[in-house]
């Protein structure tokens, strides 16, 4: 108010200051859309068979929330190892869980998992 009377005597202009952020002023924050939740990420190279074979079996019940029970000698059938055992495929299993929301129990008749 005083600086108002002050101006007023001196004879200068009134100068107005806004809080608001004029309509051609720009955000200092720039938003980008992130794109890795709109579509999902790459399926790994040594990975992508197998899902692709699992995927030929099961067909559209593949999908997040599946659970599949698999024997080991069923599993090789379907996805062959040179390492005949459970453990070759952990990777696959914690990838699936992980990744897609699929779980994969593959069991062997030696270790009883």
């Amino acid at each position: 108010m005083f600086i108002d009377f002050i101006s007023r005597i001196l004879g200068a202009e009134k100068v107005s200051v806004s809080n608001r952020l004029e309509n051609n002023a720009e955000p200092s924050v720039i938003v980008t859309k992130d794109s890795n939740k709109t579509s999902p990420k790459p399926i790994p190279e040594k990975y992508r068979k197998d899902i692709a074979l699992l995927q030929s079996k099961y067909g559209d019940a593949f999908k997040t929330g599946f659970c599949i029970i698999l024997t080991l000698q069923e599993a090789l059938s379907i996805m062959p190892r040179d390492r005949k055992r459970v453990d070759s495929y952990a990777g696959l299993i914690s990838y699936l869980k992980r990744e897609q929301g699929i779980t994969l129990t593959i069991k062997s008749q030696k270790t009883k998992l």
